[in-house]
């Protein structure tokens, strides 16, 4: 979500140069950014510990200003010591109060709370940097454009991608109708199908369910983040849940059909494209967290009730629309 706003802040800002300090290996999300550097934090700052490593890491880069995206115990510490040393920091306004109201309310009550993208641009313009208003693609990455074509060569026919795994079990649907999904598209003539997946579990399910059929095949530990992003370019649509795969996918303009079950897009986390749908129950106890969980206070998890053919009905839309 925050990607196409630092493109915007990269290109509105030629001159100065942006660092952006996240804990995962993201830094292919920035290609064709020269003004924009990533840098990956060291796993233990995410339980607290490492703080004043991290706060020194920061100011190695001697910035004139920090941006607090996160607003939370770990960037309040580093705030503190960044205003004890005069630099200036702004944080972002993160809407929690917001989000508590929209599950008490529930959706049929509320109204669709600020994306979370504009609630980064709004950071950003509190802090006096000019952002443009341009539409931004990740630009083709050759490394990675190759190696999908090494691995799984030429695209010939329609291909299409399913990633059916979320963080929570209140953000995906039963694997029996995932693999159901799966099955349907695996016996259209002409389609290759590509799960992506991440995690040991996952890898090894989705292993399991690529040996069933001749045309599906496992992304998992074939590709870098980089070849995912060019395969996804490739493709002719990716199913998802609600996770991050859908924010990756629209990086590389492709069309998109997330799944939505505990969660709900009124939340703000909805990628904010065009090529991005969504699907989902009208099921009035929704959304009942704003990031994930994994019990249902129902015990029924009544919003994964969705049906492979209302799952393949939508999706074969968004293939058609390519």
């Amino acid at each position: 979500m925050l990607v196409p706003v630092v493109a915007e802040l990269s290109q509105a800002n030629p001159d100065d140069t942006f660092v952006v300090m996240a804990l995962k290996p993201l830094a292919d999300l920035f290609h064709g950014l020269p003004n924009v550097r990533y840098h990956e934090v060291d796993h233990e700052v995410e339980h607290g510990h490492g703080l004043l490593g991290l706060y020194r890491q920061i100011r190695s880069y001697q910035p004139t200003q920090v941006f607090d995206l996160q607003d939370d115990r770990r960037t309040r510490v580093l705030r503190l010591l960044l205003w004890l040393n005069k630099v200036p920091v702004s944080t972002i306004y993160a809407g929690r109060r917001e989000h508590v109201a929209l599950i008490r309310a529930g959706y049929e009550q509320s109204s669709p709370l600020k994306p979370e993208a504009e609630r980064y641009a709004d950071t950003f313009k509190a802090g006096r940097m000019m952002l443009t208003d341009d539409e931004w693609l990740v630009p083709v990455n050759l490394t990675g454009a190759e190696k999908v074509e090494q691995v799984f060569g030429k695209k010939e026919s329609r291909w299409i991608g399913i990633a059916p795994f979320a963080k929570h079990q209140s953000n995906m649907l039963p694997y029996r109708t995932m693999k159901e999904v799966i099955g349907y598209y695996a016996q259209q003539p002409d389609t290759r199908v590509f799960l992506f997946g991440a995690g040991h579990i996952e890898a090894e399910m989705l292993r399991q369910w690529a040996s069933l059929w001749e045309n599906v095949e496992s992304v998992t530990d074939q590709l870098a983040l980089d070849g995912e992003l060019e395969l996804m370019r490739q493709i002719d649509g990716l199913l998802c849940m609600d996770s991050a795969n859908q924010h990756l996918a629209t990086l590389v303009g492709c069309n998109t059909l997330s799944i939505w079950c505990g969660t709900h897009p009124y939340m703000g986390f909805a990628a904010q494209s065009k090529t991005n749908q969504t699907l989902s129950l009208p099921v009035s106890c929704r959304p009942c967290t704003v990031h994930g969980t994994e019990i249902c206070v129902y015990r029924n998890f009544a919003c994964k009730a969705l049906t492979v053919d209302m799952i393949t009905e939508r999706f074969d839309a968004v293939i058609n629309t390519k």
